[in-house]
């Protein structure tokens, strides 16, 4: 009777034994993996005007026609998609530094011989900063501005810009200045400089006087006059004494 209650105390020990064994093998097969193993951390967007990382871009280094948008952008326009330029940029890429809601705005950069407004833009932020993108928001570079291209001279200092002596230049040239000078010239008609190449000064400045064919006499408010004798490709400064 003894050996027959110790085999059944033996069995169910067994069974205990085993039945724990298993337990313990089940937890450890279905255990979670440890967060630190799994969980990859994205990089981080950087905050609100912290430009570390980004790729840097002088501005004569891009497409001309960024140059063109950037001196419109500085103008105010007018701009070529005027329900387009100049509205908000979201930044829901999440590629530009995190800034509130408005911070960023966008115009478009054409692309020549493209039948809509294509993948290129500038796009600016409210602390000063310029972005280029030429695949649609994909990619950005921070422009800058004072590294190449921009027109950064003060309105009114033609001192950048080549000389022509008013000796050299033709009759007509001359009797367009000798006008302006005068104040009888009446042909005039507001520049726009669209071209970008004179200093940037607000809209209406800079005064149109036509002269030949091509070449045109350009007077700003300040009593300035600058040349260009070939459809507005270059411009010189005239030079009254020479």
């Amino acid at each position: 009777m003894t050996n027959h209650r110790s085999r059944i105390a033996g069995v169910l020990l067994a069974l205990l034994v085993g039945f724990l064994g298993f337990g313990s093998a089940a937890e450890a097969a279905t255990a979670p993996t440890s967060p630190a193993s799994s969980t990859q951390v994205s990089p981080r967007q950087n905050s609100c005007g912290d430009l570390a990382g980004f790729e840097h871009a002088a501005l004569s280094s891009l497409p001309a026609e960024a140059t063109d948008t950037y001196q419109l952008i500085l103008k105010g326009g007018p701009f070529p998609y005027p329900k387009n330029d100049g509205v908000v940029f979201d930044n829901r890429e999440g590629i530009l530094p995190s800034c509130d809601s408005g911070y960023y705005h966008e115009y478009t950069v054409p692309t020549p011989g493209s039948s809509d407004r294509g993948t290129r833009r500038i796009v600016t932020g409210e602390g000063g900063e310029y972005f280029y993108t030429g695949d649609h928001y994909e990619s950005f570079q921070v422009i800058d501005i004072d590294g190449g291209g921009g027109d950064t001279t003060q309105c009114g200092d033609l001192s950048k810009l080549d000389t022509a002596g008013y000796s050299t230049l033709s009759a007509e040239a001359k009797k367009v200045v000798d006008g302006v000078r005068a104040g009888s010239a009446t042909d005039g008609k507001t520049y726009e400089n669209r071209e970008g190449i004179l200093p940037s000064c607000d809209a209406g400045y800079y005064t149109l006087y036509p002269v030949g064919s091509e070449d045109r006499v350009i007077s700003g408010e300040g009593g300035e006059l600058a040349y260009t004798p070939d459809d507005y490709a270059t411009f010189q400064q005239i030079d009254l004494d020479a």
